[in-house]
C-alpha cells in the first residue's frame, strides 16, 4: 500500500511540472451515516416448552445498526483527482506563466512577477524576470531569457555568453519591416517624393528625373 502511494505522489509531481497542477490540502470533513450488519446470537426452545426435557438451541441473526463516520472530502472550490488530492478550481483560465493557487486566485510561476493589464486592473499578467537585466537594443521575453527588440539581430558569437544586438542595415531605399522580419523596399506616397525633389533642389541637385534625362542627350 505504501509502495502504490509513493508512485502516486511520484505521478503527481511528474504531472505537475507538465501542467503546472496544484497539490493542496483543500480538504473538508463531512459525517456521514453508515449502515451495516451485526451478528447476534438468539436461542429458541425446541418442542414444548412445558415438556422438563424440552431443549434449546442457538441461532445467530444480523441486525441492522447505523453509526456516524466522518471523511475527508474536497472543499467548495477544490476537485477531486486521483488518489483523494485535491486541486482548486479557476473559473477562468489562468494568464500564461501562472496557475491556480486557490479558488479562483492564480499566481505567477517562480521567475515571474505578477503585473496587471493597463486597461483591465483585474487581469492578472505575469512579466518574466531576467537578473541583472538584458543588454541594450534587447528586452526580457522568459526567465532569464533575453531577445533582441524587432529591428535588431544577435551578432554575438557563439562562445560568448553575453547577447549583443546590432540594427540591421537595409539597402538603399529600403527599410526594416518588423511584421514581415525582412528588408522591403520604401514605397514614397506623391507628397514624399515632391518633398523629397523639394531637398535635393535645395540643395542645388537636380530632380532624380532631370539628372537622367541630361545624361541621355547625346554629346555635340
Amino acid at each position: 500500500m505504501l509502495g502504490l502511494m509513493m508512485i502516486g505522489l511520484a505521478l503527481l509531481l511528474m504531472l505537475g511540472e507538465t501542467q503546472t497542477m496544484t497539490i493542496t490540502n483543500g480538504h473538508c470533513q463531512k459525517n456521514i451515516s453508515v449502515k451495516y450488519q451485526v451478528p447476534v446470537t438468539k436461542t429458541k426452545i425446541i418442542g414444548n416448552s412445558s415438556n422438563p426435557h424440552a431443549g434449546e438451541q442457538l441461532y445467530i441473526v444480523y441486525e441492522e445498526r447505523v453509526r456516524w463516520d466522518t471523511v475527508q472530502i474536497c472543499c467548495p472550490g477544490y476537485r477531486t483527482i486521483i488518489f483523494g488530492f485535491c486541486e482548486p478550481i479557476c473559473q477562468e483560465p489562468c494568464p500564461p506563466h501562472s496557475y491556480c493557487l486557490e479558488p479562483n486566485k492564480c499566481r505567477c510561476m517562480r521567475g515571474y512577477e505578477h503585473s496587471h493589464h493597463p486597461n483591465q486592473q483585474h487581469q492578472l499578467i505575469c512579466r518574466p524576470i531576467c537578473h541583472g537585466g538584458c543588454p541594450e537594443h534587447s528586452h526580457c521575453i522568459a526567465h532569464n531569457e533575453c531577445e533582441c527588440r524587432p529591428g535588431f539581430k544577435d551578432v554575438s558569437s557563439w562562445f560568448s555568453l553575453s547577447l549583443s544586438c546590432e540594427r540591421i542595415q537595409c539597402g538603399l531605399e529600403q527599410r526594416y519591416d518588423i511584421h514581415r522580419h525582412a528588408c522591403v523596399k520604401i514605397e514614397m506616397s506623391m507628397e514624399e517624393l515632391m518633398q523629397r525633389v523639394a531637398e535635393r533642389l535645395e540643395k542645388g541637385l537636380p530632380a532624380e528625373g532631370e539628372a537622367e534625362s541630361d545624361t541621355d542627350q547625346p554629346l555635340e
